[in-house]
């Protein structure tokens, strides 16, 4: 089994453009951990996708999906 690389797609929203994707590629742990922790708040990471082989040496994908959400609190926002 070996990794041999692995690509980040974030999400982010333009007032002119909409919705677009951002691939960064990553080699190591550190680089992905780096990647999704980045301070550009305006990124936000929509898959992550690692690419490799797998014992029997056929190229296998493994795609981790991650959604989005905003939490408003009610009570707060009420003025109560």
């Amino acid at each position: 089994m070996e990794i041999k690389r692995g690509t980040v797609i974030f999400r982010h929203w333009d007032e002119q453009d909409g919705l677009n994707e951002i691939a960064r590629g990553f080699k190591t742990l550190e680089e992905l951990f780096n990647l999704c922790l980045q301070s550009d708040n305006r990124l936000l990471v929509e898959r992550v996708i690692i690419d490799g082989e797998d014992d029997a040496g056929s190229q296998r994908a493994l795609t981790l999906v991650f959604q989005s959400v905003t939490i408003q609190d009610t009570a707060s926002s009420s003025g109560d």
